[in-house]
């Protein structure tokens, strides 16, 4: 009969699939604030660029932007608590990692709502 387990080399590797799942949901939404935070900041540079920004409308939109950006900052803070990068350790209570989470998908609806993403881009505000 043939040997049906593999040769064993004398180690095992154990892979953690919890860690990995968590550091892939991580990843993702790094992704997802830094992608975020290029285009908000594109669109800053677009009304600036164009002379939209020193219009009411763009003056306007200008100010929603950066307050997206403040709201990005805060989502960056909670993922760097998430990570154990910053000044506190990784929480590892799984309540606590839900409710960062939470309050990061929250940050990035009201950013959204902001730039309007999905919606008109601001390049089409008429120009002053």
């Amino acid at each position: 009969m043939p040997d049906v387990n593999p040769p064993s080399t004398g180690t095992h590797s154990v892979v953690d699939l919890h860690g990995a799942r968590r550091a892939r949901r991580l990843d993702l939404y790094r992704n997802r604030l830094n992608q975020r935070q290029q285009d908000t900041r594109a669109n800053l540079v677009t009304l600036y660029e164009g002379g939209t920004l020193f219009t009411p409308d763009g003056t306007q939109q200008g100010r929603s932007l950066l307050k997206a950006l403040q709201l990005l900052q805060r989502a960056g803070t909670r993922l760097e608590e998430l990570s154990g990068d910053g000044l506190l350790p990784a929480p590892s209570a799984s309540e606590r990692i839900d409710a960062l989470y939470d309050e990061v998908d929250g940050l990035f609806t009201r950013c959204d709502r902001l730039t309007g993403r999905g919606t008109a881009s601001v390049a089409r505000l008429p120009r002053g």
